[in-house]
């Protein structure tokens, strides 16, 4: 994967604009960041807050020869990069929430947005999209997200180039990238699940609430329900509620 990052003052989205240079048929490996982005969107058409110039803002253009049903892994893939770059600012542990989240003290630094498109049945490309907290501070974020949110720059106490902190992420995806032209894709979910630290919790999902029990190699979170049913997840959030120790099912609802 070749790195080439291009910066652009302001945009609406980079998902957008890599998208564009993707259909032009730029090559993969570029990515674009805005200093300043006013659309940006998270999962499920969330919005995503980000004060200009504060935070990367960044999309990744990939065309990885892969099966489309392995293309969801490059997106566990990415948290694992963030997680490196952040512990390389000295920001740890880099931890990690299904299915897009990474954590620092169990609150979000971090968010990864994953798009593929499959023309003709063949992947042609998949768009990674970062947003990294790097130096918002509290007062930058909704009042209803203050709390659960953090970034490099709030959880070192010092202040840090938004721009090294994108560089370095590129430089870790692409060094995963190359385990995946030389491995396949196995060893990604290992990976992730050593930092993930809800296995075994309680999760709820649509309401009920179900063990987190392992990341099946497809990428999609398995669940286990009160009475032993094996979930899979592919979409969607499965939320940890707060103080939740080791749990005991039969107490919870079906």
């Amino acid at each position: 994967m070749n790195r080439r990052l291009i910066i652009v003052q302001k945009a609406e989205s980079t998902q957008d604009l890599a998208r564009e240079m993707a259909l032009s048929g730029e090559p993969e490996g570029v990515a674009v960041m805005a200093l300043e982005q006013t659309g940006g969107r998270g999962r499920e058409n969330r919005v995503w807050v980000s004060p200009p110039g504060k935070n990367v803002a960044l999309s990744l253009l990939l065309r990885p020869a892969m099966d489309p049903a392995d293309a969801p892994l490059l997106g566990l893939m990415a948290s694992i990069a963030v997680a490196e770059t952040i512990e390389g600012f000295g920001v740890r542990p880099g931890q990690l929430k299904w299915p897009n989240d990474v954590l620092v003290g169990g609150k979000k630094i971090a968010g990864i947005l994953s798009e593929g498109t499959i023309l003709q049945g063949h992947l042609a490309f998949v768009i990674i999209g970062l947003g990294l907290n790097v130096n918002a501070e509290e007062s930058d974020f909704p009042v209803e997200l203050r709390g659960s949110v953090t970034s490099l720059s709030m959880s070192s106490g010092k202040s840090w180039e938004v721009e090294a902190a994108a560089r370095d992420f590129l430089q870790h995806m692409a060094a995963l990238y190359r385990r995946v032209d030389d491995e396949g894709c196995r060893f990604i979910v290992p990976l992730w699940e050593s930092r993930w630290p809800h296995r075994g919790r309680v999760l709820l999902h649509n309401d009920t609430a179900c063990v987190a029990e392992a990341i099946h190699p497809d990428g999609s979170l398995l669940l286990r329900t009160a009475d032993g049913r094996l979930l899979s997840v592919r979409s969607g959030e499965a939320l940890v509620p707060p103080d939740t120790r080791t749990p005991n099912l039969s107490k919870q609802p079906p």
